[in-house]
């Protein structure tokens, strides 16, 4: 079993120290919401892996529930929440972009995004980012959605009917003036 730092800040988020699983380096912040515990898997650029409501009002103990058994969690206290450090630029002003669920106290944050979203810093662009794996995740976890026949096209050609997805999501918050970051 892996022995994982976990760092508990004021805000009472949790931010585990980077980690790997699947092959991909990662790192998790658990936040208690008005709805439950909000845990977010990130990957090292700052995209969105998986995103998950969990039961219970302890982040500390979400987070471990969710991480399971191949970890051993170690939880330090910390000071202030850091943030997600994104690897990617406001495309308008080149300003630093952040999420926008970091700029909210975790007990202010009610109705979470389906698809993530970030804002410029300084000129405040909006953007959203749509990793491959999390869409697949996102698919995979509400099948119910769909119709037979989309079902069918899922089963046939599973890259396919991602990218038809992508298509989808591009044009709709393309409408709201939102820019997709493109950080996997």
């Amino acid at each position: 079993m892996e022995e994982l730092e976990v760092y508990r800040s004021r805000d009472n988020r949790h931010r585990t120290a980077p980690f790997r699983r699947n092959g991909l380096q990662a790192f998790c912040i658990a936040e208690r919401t008005r709805k439950g515990v909000l845990v977010t898997e990130f990957s090292q650029g700052g995209g969105v892996l998986n995103q998950t409501y969990m039961d219970g009002s302890d982040a500390g103990e979400a987070l471990s529930r969710y991480l399971g058994t191949g970890f051993a969690v170690v939880v330090k206290n910390t000071g202030d929440y850091p943030g997600v450090e994104l690897k990617a630029r406001c495309t308008g002003c080149g300003g630093r972009v952040v999420r926008e669920l970091d700029a909210m106290m975790p007990e202010e944050i009610g109705d979470v995004p389906v698809v993530p979203l970030f804002s410029c810093a300084m000129c405040r662009k909006r953007f959203y980012s749509m990793t491959d794996s999390y869409l697949r995740r996102l698919v995979d976890a509400n099948i119910s959605l769909f119709e037979a026949g989309e079902l069918a096209e899922k089963a046939k050609d599973s890259d396919a009917f991602i990218n038809t997805l992508r298509e989808y999501i591009v044009r709709i918050l393309a409408s709201k003036k939102m820019s997709r970051l493109a950080i996997e």
